[in-house]
């Protein structure tokens, strides 16, 4: 059941927000005045303890708060501005560059007729397509197929036809008696807006069975900068979902979520790991996800996400890793680009 707010209690909610918002500006001002304080300051101390004040001082700041006179100074110090990166600003900037100019190619890419057409030519693995861009009631499930949206995200709308009839839903792990139930549940979802678009595809199952019964299986998400793996993450959708998150050298990662659904997966190979760079490396665009399914047998391309839910959610320090990942992959970017413009030195 939804919770709707009065228009009083969403002006009140508005006005709480300006205050707020007020409190935080006369904080980042005195924040300001101090931390040029301590740039004037330093320039009369040895090297080596202007080095360690300055590197104290910019871990207290955030990018907004660094002031042109800090950066000059912190930039002449050769002290690293990590603080600069984060993955939660970059892709909130890239939202709004789209907004700006509609063209970034990691967003066709999530059409996922775009990205099958992407896929093939690259002559990776995917599932076979039964059906595509078909209204709902278009639809006619057969067993070991999965329906989706043809633009949806989250798992929203995913729904897996086992080999004895029944229907798992991916998003909540509700089970279907009846083919006809979970097309129901496909329908409300576009009633209540979760699903904008009646437009939906039909395809081959990659997973396994046990005795007719659905065997969920795994999802590899990369998270892809130009070419390098900064990060992946391991979706298990059994029983209740899980996640297991993972440094690409294949050491567990702490990036400060999932605390209490979190488990110890069997992880990716090294194959796995440069399919992955293999296919982020065609694509023209500093980050791009890209979603694997991996079963007992097989391991095969789901879908690209250009921006995954929750990209808010990591802690500090991850979200600055994935910065520096970010723009790293923006730098290799324009180096490519430069090389191949008729701009030459």
């Amino acid at each position: 059941m939804g919770c709707y707010l009065s228009k009083n209690r969403v002006d009140e909610l508005l006005s709480a927000l300006a205050r707020a918002d007020e409190r935080l500006k006369i904080e980042k001002e005195q924040k300001s005045i101090i931390s040029n304080q301590i740039a004037t300051a330093v320039q009369h101390l040895s090297s080596d303890v202007r080095r360690s004040v300055l590197e104290e001082m910019v871990a207290l700041l955030r990018i907004d708060e660094l002031t042109e006179k800090n950066t000059r100074l912190l930039s002449q110090n050769k002290i690293p501005l990590k603080n600069a990166s984060s993955f939660q600003q970059l892709l909130v900037q890239a939202t709004r560059r789209r907004q700006l100019f509609d063209f970034q190619p990691e967003w066709k890419l999530n059409n996922k007729r775009h990205a099958y057409e992407f896929i093939d030519k690259l002559g990776v693995k995917r599932p076979k397509t039964y059906a595509y861009n078909q209204p709902i009631n278009k639809i006619v499930p057969i067993n070991g197929s999965v329906l989706k949206p043809e633009n949806g995200s989250s798992s929203h709308g995913v729904f897996i036809f086992d080999e004895l009839g029944g229907v798992f839903e991916v998003r909540t792990g509700e089970s279907f008696s009846s083919v006809q139930n979970a097309l129901d549940k496909a329908t409300d979802l576009m009633k209540s807006g979760i699903i904008k678009k009646d437009s939906w595809l039909l395809e081959e199952f990659i997973g396994d069975f046990d005795e007719g019964a659905l065997v969920p299986p795994v999802d590899l998400k990369f998270y892809c900068f130009y070419g390098e793996v900064g990060f992946v993450l391991e979706v298990e959708r059994a029983n209740e979902t899980r996640y297991c998150e993972w440094m690409p050298d294949g050491s567990l990662a702490s990036t400060g979520r999932y605390k209490d659904k979190s488990f110890i997966g069997s992880g990716f190979s090294a194959r796995h790991l440069e399919t992955a760079k293999h296919i982020s490396k065609e694509i023209l665009t500093p980050f791009m996800r890209i979603d694997f399914i991996k079963s007992r047998k097989d391991f095969a391309f789901g879908e690209f996400t250009p921006r995954p839910g929750q990209f808010s959610s990591f802690n500090q320090e991850f979200d600055r890793y994935l910065g520096e990942c970010y723009l790293s992959a923006e730098a290799r970017l324009f180096s490519y680009f430069y090389k191949n413009s008729k701009v030459k030195s």
